[in-house]
């Protein structure tokens, strides 16, 4: 999961427009972050390890001139977090400079390798982004667009990815469109962006997403759709609208605030709880907020979240911190709780997800030793149990999950979180929840759900 942007502008230097782009998605990694521009002579970039606005110090942005530009904002998933995966990555095509920012992730990442190994290349990365960079250098093409076009079949997996010449950005997406990747227009700019949210900020208008299997170019004069396929399949992350991005986002013409709000409407109808006086629903800020008052208005529930649980936002999402140790203490010091209103209380937690039910299992403590008489979790999503290869790097922490670790017994897990009852919104109503909310015409099977069933969609 990484954060991407692309601007190309007739007029103007697009540095400081590609940095509020990059701070619009910081949810989406905070391992290192870097932007690329191109002055018409010259590339100029600036990155390194950590958060976006350390990185940007002082003047960091004045020395990054240019009319066009990508940028990216990581969270490693196939590779080490090392300062040499730092994205872009730099690569040469028959002398020509290009630079490719990529989110997603390849599963034969290897297999490129190997290949460009056997050609006589070393890739210039340890990266699945830097083995794509080098496989694209050594195609013998006749143009660097072709080259593009000929190596693309070559990559299996997730990726959305930016590539910036010197002269033009090309905007790539994977045949199933597992990861996002959007379009957007504000007077002469031309923006693309893992997510819409990065428009809102930069007063542009989201113009459609980049369709899979589609190669699209811009330039200075206008865009240009060089390759579309016959036929659109779609794979769309399922987590994405669940979780990952933010809730102002659009996919499908559908705002991810409304989806998450229909998720706990659906909940509420085929898990409910009982409706008494002593009873709060509580939304887990953030990412269970909007479930959470779907779930409240469907049941007609009091709403305890407001002055019961506070987020200080002093912490970052527990879910990407690098190592356990700091996950664990993340999920005891990011909340904080008014017992006062909690004593005496029936407790029901409404949440969008739990991968390792850390915060959950620190949170049912927390409301038990404030004195909570019951303590019961809803979740607008399936148990996550399986692990994902496509842009998440729970593959390599299968035995975290907390699903996983029971196979699903929903028992188990229940008592292992401390819970008075536990319920998971089915995989079939989820999908109803989505595509229920108004917005483009989508199909049941538009969405890839690997990590709820194990229906891997390659």
């Amino acid at each position: 999961m990484c954060g991407i942007v692309g601007m190309v502008n007739q007029y103007r230097e697009v540095a400081s427009y590609l940095y509020i782009g990059l701070f619009a998605q910081q949810h989406r990694g905070k391992e290192s972050a870097c932007i690329v521009t191109w002055d018409g002579e010259n590339f100029h970039d600036k990155g390194d390890m950590g958060e976006i606005p350390a990185i940007f110090r002082g003047d960091a942005l004045k020395k990054l001139p240019g009319q066009i530009g990508i940028a990216h904002n990581r969270y490693s998933t196939a590779s080490s977090s090392d300062p040499e995966n730092i994205q872009p990555i730099r690569e040469f095509w028959k002398g020509k400079q290009f630079w490719v920012a990529h989110n997603g992730n390849l599963i034969n990442a290897e297999e490129i390798r190997q290949e460009c190994f056997n050609r006589g290349k070393i890739p210039v990365t340890s990266s699945d982004t830097g083995a794509m960079a080098t496989l694209i250098s050594l195609s013998q093409a006749s143009s660097f667009e072709e080259a593009v076009k000929e190596t693309v079949p070559k990559l299996k997996g997730s990726f959305s990815i930016v590539i910036l010449t010197d002269d033009e950005l090309i905007a790539v997406r994977d045949e199933l469109g597992i990861r996002p990747l959007c379009l957007g227009k504000r007077e002469n700019d031309w923006i693309l962006a893992s997510e819409t949210c990065v428009f809102s900020h930069l007063g542009a208008v989201p113009v459609r997403e980049i369709d899979p299997g589609e190669i699209l170019i811009i330039k200075k004069s206008g865009i240009q759709e060089y390759y579309h396929p016959p036929v659109k399949k779609r794979k769309f992350c399922i987590f994405e609208l669940i979780y990952f991005s933010r809730p102002d986002s659009i996919f499908f013409g559908r705002r991810l605030m409304k989806i998450r709000e229909n998720t706990g409407r659906f909940l509420g109808k085929t898990k409910p709880v009982p409706v008494s006086p002593e009873i709060i629903a509580i939304p887990i800020p953030d990412s269970g907020m909007y479930g959470g008052l779907g779930f409240i208005k469907e049941l007609g529930l009091e709403n305890g979240g407001a002055y019961v649980l506070l987020r200080p936002h002093i912490f970052s999402r527990t879910f990407i911190e690098p190592v356990q140790t700091l996950r664990e203490l993340g999920a005891s010091l990011k909340y904080v709780i008014f017992e006062e209103n909690v004593r005496g209380k029936i407790i029901v937690l409404i949440d969008d997800s739990t991968v390792r039910g850390t915060t959950t299992k620190k949170l049912v403590k927390r409301m038990r030793d404030a004195g909570a008489v019951e303590v019961h979790a809803r979740i607008c999503s399936p148990p996550y149990r399986y692990p994902c290869y496509y842009g998440i790097d729970t593959y390599r922490v299968r035995n975290e999950l907390l699903a996983a670790r029971h196979n699903g017994n929903l028992e188990e897990m229940r008592q292992e979180l401390d819970l008075n009852s536990l319920g998971y919104l089915d995989i079939g109503p989820l999908i109803q929840a989505i595509i229920q909310t108004p917005g483009e015409p989508l199909k049941d099977c538009d969405f890839c759900t690997a990590c709820f069933t194990g229906e891997s969609p390659l």
